[in-house]
């Protein structure tokens, strides 16, 4: 597969970060930004994909609704425990 090219603007005290880090491990910057940008992916793409079925389960008229003041006591109840 052919990698895409895409531009990205960065503080100047970002890029000299990066062209360190680069120089220091051997790594040209392009992998050191792909691996990161993996990383905030794996560590952030699940979460938008829950809030949109949390969404699509609220619009459900079955959906069952609990008071925010009862789901706090059941909390605080366990945490008495």
């Amino acid at each position: 597969m052919k990698n895409a090219t895409m531009t990205v603007r960065m503080s100047p005290e970002i890029k000299d970060r990066l062209n360190k880090l680069a120089n220091a491990t051997h790594r040209t910057k392009s992998y050191i930004l792909n691996q990161a940008i993996n990383q905030y992916l794996n560590a952030h793409e699940w979460q938008v994909l829950e809030i949109e079925k949390a969404v699509k389960y609220t619009d459900n008229p079955e959906a069952e609704w609990v008071e925010h003041e009862d789901m706090k006591a059941k909390w605080e109840a366990k945490l008495e425990c």
